[in-house]
């Protein structure tokens, strides 16, 4: 692999997989749960804001798995 940099192994990788659709299922329902969903509810920008912030954590986590996804997976030396 590349100089300072390490292969995941798969178990490592599967854990973090697992764990971070724990973190989106988490996220997802905070997010459902909360009254930002509908149109007429957006009403402040706190609550355009907060939207906002829910999707790009859920968009985030979602290219993380998908990266993760991947055959080879190579992180930094410790």
């Amino acid at each position: 692999g590349p100089a300072g940099m390490r292969m995941m192994s798969d178990d490592e990788r599967a854990d973090l997989i697992m764990s971070l659709k724990k973190k989106w299922d988490a996220v997802n329902k905070t997010y459902q749960s909360t009254s930002v969903l509908s149109l007429a509810s957006l009403d402040t920008i706190g609550k355009v804001k907060r939207k906002e912030m829910y999707e790009a954590q859920l968009a985030q986590i979602e290219k993380d798995i998908e990266k993760l996804s991947k055959k080879q997976v190579y992180v930094a030396e410790e």
